[in-house]
């Protein structure tokens, strides 16, 4: 269903696709670029049919989640997807998954609670905006 991706093209059109990108902090930033991100090992990107998912190394077994799941894919994929990835972070030596997600992004926010995160309280400001973060242990 996923495999681990190395090809930041890839990657950079599901993020930059129009439907994905705005929820990927503020439209200011321009186009998004992986390409470094996807070069650093310690990241893993996981792609499949429909888009896919980011686990960016933040700190030794930790990993902050990002989501670049196409409109054809939400759904049953995505939470395919989702079980798939909390798989691979879980078997690949993840201890704690996060994520920032807007407020205003309730849809997100219930995606991430489905899959096991939970809010913690606190935000973090970043990117001229401030995030909920949602944690999980794996």
């Amino acid at each position: 269903m996923l495999e681990r991706c190395f090809d930041p093209e890839l990657v950079n059109l599901a993020a930059n696709h129009p439907n994905v990108r705005p929820f990927l902090g503020p439209a200011s930033l321009g186009e998004l670029d992986f390409t470094d991100a996807v070069a650093d090992e310690k990241n893993w990107f996981l792609m499949g049919r429909h888009g896919g998912f980011t686990l960016a190394w933040s700190a030794p077994h930790v990993y902050e989640v990002h989501v670049f799941v196409l409109p054809e894919g939400r759904g049953k994929w995505a939470k395919q997807a989702r079980q798939a990835t909390i798989d691979f972070a879980k078997e690949n030596g993840a201890k704690m998954l996060w994520a920032r997600i807007a407020p205003a992004a309730r849809f997100v926010s219930y995606f991430a609670r489905q899959g096991g995160m939970q809010p913690t309280g606190e935000m973090i400001h970043t990117l001229g905006a401030a995030y909920d973060i949602y944690l999980m242990e794996v």
